[in-house]
């Protein structure tokens, strides 16, 4: 620690939990002379993990409050990081404290002070920027968005404002479609302009279902500034944070940025600990996230929905009703949910919700609010496992069970964790090894016998424990269930408190040296501006993207393979002779590679 450091009281008591109050600027030992070493250590770190009795708190804490901090425990310690949670009732701060801390390396505690990344959050300041503009008479949120981006190719004239704010526009997302070249992009708008004006069709026909994506969000960025001539943190800044009094709020329009109070972004790290994880990216990002803010702060947007002092109750209203699409029917993004614009609405325990996630680099958010009730909760969080949608759940739970409907869906969480493991015959086990196909989501699920052991395969091996009634706990919170024929079930219903996904069983496939050599090739995407390179590596399909290793090709049906929930459907000519393929990425599908030697 530098000598002006040690010598601060301020400084001092930040650095022991003594402080009442965090400092009012940046600590200065948080930017040390050169080659100076942090004021902790790892070591140190590591040797530090009890609770932070003296975090800055707002409100009092009652015994609800005190149920909040047991929501959060196990981030209340000086080696993780955590969240930071605020409630809020009729405008006020009811609550608010951090939990864990917002630089492990410097040793500052998460407070509700606390700048973070909300992620996709940020839509809704994005939405409203446009909404206003309309209101000014600017533009008209039915307009095809081509009108204002005439670089976008001609289906877009097919593709109005409203459809890509309110993720009904087919548009493919670009950070899917950036990821499949294997390049390192600068994340700048001119990687975001490409990736999306390259993009040859959509993903369906615009305003017929529900997929989320980010480009729709990133025009709308670059659509203000073509209108303004101001970007849009400029934008914002101006018409919506400085007038609501958010001075802590920003769109990080440069990451090379210094925020003061900034929590940096972790990830768990291999073998315990924690990894920094940031983004590079600034211009690539601004209007599907990019905004920075406290839950302190967010009060003040979270009342402008009651107040509607910036943009006026029918903006208001038409950012919180859910868009319909072109049959009629609501955008619905999930059980007793749609989307309306830049915001989740719907239902949650039979109170009305409004609600919106983040996700990004190392940082995760969630809110919600309940407008019957003039109440809502955040928690912006600065680690990637941290779960903030469940965790404002259980918060929202503490304040307004009373007039909740029953918690039936931790009721059946409970019950699934607490069902007595059911004894089953490896044989019959092994009838339920395989592969399942959703072709509707694009997705495959494996099932596979170790030893007597039955397991899910996907991004990792979960055990499958049978329980009665033929079911299956996997995981936490996730319930497998075969149909059909006993001897050779023809489906699996995958269940979670959210939805049941009927996968339908395909052909396994175990492909030998010469047929595997058949696949090697070089395929080429003009759309996505990526070449792809399968190779046969020590009797496994490997593929490259740019000369770098992207992972193996696992066989899953005749023609058919995964890789890290990408399914990959090879493509014939009538001679038989692999022509392409076609690829199903989540929010990028049918992305044709054609083969070129």
């Amino acid at each position: 620690m530098s000598a002006h450091c040690a010598s601060s009281p301020c400084i001092q008591n930040c650095h022991n939990q003594l402080a009442p109050l965090p400092c009012p600027k940046p600590l200065p030992c948080a930017v040390q002379p050169p080659h100076s070493p942090p004021p902790l250590t790892a070591l140190a770190i590591a040797s530090l993990p009890h609770p932070l009795d003296a975090q800055h708190i707002i409100g009092d804490r009652d015994a609800r409050a005190l149920r909040v901090d047991s929501v959060f425990q196990r981030f209340d310690r000086t080696d993780s990081p955590g969240c930071a949670v605020g409630v809020y009732q009729d405008g006020k701060i009811l609550y608010a404290r951090g939990f864990g801390m917002a630089s492990l390396e410097f040793g500052v505690a998460l407070s509700p002070r606390s700048v973070l990344d909300v992620g996709s959050i940020s839509k809704q300041f994005t939405a409203m920027s446009i909404l206003l503009l309309q209101k000014e008479g600017k533009l008209s949120i039915d307009d095809p968005i081509r009108k204002y981006i005439p670089e976008m190719p001609a289906y877009a004239d097919g593709i109005t404002i409203r459809r890509a704010l309110s993720q009904t526009s087919g548009l493919r997302d670009l950070y899917i479609m950036m990821g499949q070249t294997g390049r390192t992009f600068a994340g700048d708008s001119v990687d975001a302009l490409q990736a999306i004006t390259g993009s040859v069709e959509p993903n369906y026909v615009p305003g017929a279902r529900y997929l989320y994506t980010n480009s729709g969000w990133i025009l709308a960025a670059q659509l203000i500034y073509r209108i303004t001539g101001k970007t849009l943190a400029e934008f914002a800044e101006e018409r919506i944070f400085h007038p609501l009094g958010m001075y802590d709020t920003r769109y990080l329009a440069d990451v090379t940025t210094i925020i003061p109070n900034g929590a940096e972004g972790y990830a768990p790290a291999r073998g315990g600990g924690f990894r920094v994880a940031r983004s590079t990216y600034d211009g690539a990002i601004v209007g599907a996230g990019a905004v920075h803010t406290t839950v302190e702060d967010f009060n003040r947007w979270l009342n402008n929905y009651d107040s509607a002092t910036i943009g006026g109750r029918d903006i208001i209203d038409l950012m919180t009703t859910a868009t319909k699409l072109n049959d009629g029917s609501p955008a619905t993004s999930g059980p007793t949910q749609a989307y309306a614009i830049g915001l989740s609405v719907g239902t949650l325990r039979g109170l009305r919700v409004v609600s919106h996630g983040g996700s990004w680099a190392g940082y995760r958010g969630h809110f919600l609010r309940f407008p019957d009730q003039r109440f809502a909760v955040s928690t912006f969080c600065n680690l990637t496992t941290s779960g903030p949608d469940s965790l404002a759940r259980k918060v929202a739970g503490i304040y307004l069970n009373d007039k909740m409907q029953p918690d039936s869906a931790t009721m059946w969480t409970a019950s699934l964790a607490a069902a007595a493991m059911a004894d089953v015959p490896a044989a019959r086990l092994r009838s339920y090894a395989g592969n399942w196909r959703n072709e509707e989501r694009g997705e495959v699920r494996r099932t596979r016998m170790v030893g007597d052991t039955l397991f899910s395969i996907g991004g990792e091996r979960t055990r499958m424990v049978p329980l009665d009634g033929g079911r299956f706990r996997v995981g936490s919170g996730t319930e497998m269930r075969f149909e059909g024929d006993a001897a050779a079930p023809s489906q699996l219903l995958v269940k979670t408190t959210g939805e049941t996904v009927t996968f339908v069983r395909v052909d396994t496939v175990a492909l030998t040296a010469a047929a595997l050599a058949d696949y090697a090739g070089t395929y080429r995407s003009d759309e996505a501006h990526a070449t792809h390179t399968w190779k046969v590596e020590k009797g496994a399909l490997v593929v490259y993207a740019n000369d770098r290793r992207q992972g193996v090709l696992e066989p899953a049906y005749k023609d058919g393979f995964t890789r890290a929930g990408t399914v990959i459907d090879v493509q014939r000519d009538s001679r038989g002779r692999i022509t392409g393929y076609v690829l199903q990425a989540g929010r990028v599908r049918n992305l044709k590679f054609t083969r070129v030697r």
